[in-house]
């Protein structure tokens, strides 16, 4: 018994001896413990929990221009599209109207062919001559083979030409008729024309007009296909007809095919 008492009382020492240390440490570990955890919040949580707030802005940020980015990307294409198909149609329109242009020459020069044939005999006389000009066959007569001298009116022997131009003109189509009158130089006019005609303007509108009437009363041509234009000294189609050799005073009849590009001025 004294023994077992002995034993205790060492235990109850031993005890007592730790005591004041235990209770220390247990006081500053939960304080460590505390500064611990709110030094690992401050160095690692909070920064890990802002760059994760942070990344989540940027990631919205940047779906936001990315979804703004494919709308764009989408109207840009749409206007492509539409430039394209635009381009694309003009293009069309644009060879439909080069091969309307080929054909219609074609078919003046075509016209051309057939004309020279037709009034080759009026050809190797000198008094008609056939060019191609903006699109348009042309035949053109000396006025002199055309008027009755020192007049307006045509001859009789000028009316039998027209007649003939007509027909050929007339032949398988109804194109318009455009009859055109060239002035020579003032010099050359008879003074019995400048008298009523002071001008070149006036006279060559005159015998175009006196030209269009008797191929309307006189060579059945349609009212409605004629036209009558004076280009006083000017000659559209003088270029085209240089090497005929015509005198400057000349009348001209001209057609334009549908298809050719005179018409669609």
């Amino acid at each position: 018994m004294e023994a077992l008492s002995m034993g205790d009382e060492a235990i109850t020492s031993g005890k007592s001896a730790r005591s004041p240390g235990f209770w220390r440490w247990s006081r500053v570990l939960p304080a460590l413990l505390l500064v611990g955890s709110a030094t690992f919040v401050a160095a690692y949580y909070v920064p890990l929990r802002r760059a994760h707030l942070l990344l989540i802005a940027e990631q919205q940020t940047s779906s936001q221009k990315a979804k703004e980015l494919e709308q764009t990307l989408s109207q840009v294409r749409g206007e492509l599209d539409a430039k394209t198909a635009q381009v694309e149609k003009l293009e069309a329109e644009r060879r439909q109207i080069e091969a309307a242009r080929r054909s219609g020459l074609d078919r003046v020069e075509q016209l051309k062919t057939e004309l020279s044939g037709k009034l080759d005999k009026q050809i190797k006389k000198g008094v008609a001559a056939i060019a191609v000009a903006d699109g348009q066959a042309v035949v053109a007569l000396p006025e002199s083979a055309v008027f009755a001298p020192y007049k307006l009116d045509v001859s009789p022997q000028g009316q039998l030409l027209l007649c003939h131009v007509a027909s050929a003109l007339s032949a398988g189509n109804e194109a318009p008729i455009r009859v055109g009158a060239v002035s020579g130089p003032p010099d050359q006019t008879p003074p019995v024309l400048l008298r009523d005609h002071p001008t070149p303007w006036s006279l060559s509108a005159a015998r175009a007009a006196s030209v269009a009437q008797v191929l309307e009363e006189k060579c059945a041509v349609k009212g409605a296909r004629l036209s009558a234009v004076g280009h006083a000294g000017n000659d559209p189609a003088g270029a085209a007809l240089a090497e005929s050799k015509l005198p400057a005073g000349r009348v001209e009849l001209a057609v334009a095919l549908p298809s050719a590009p005179a018409d669609a001025k």
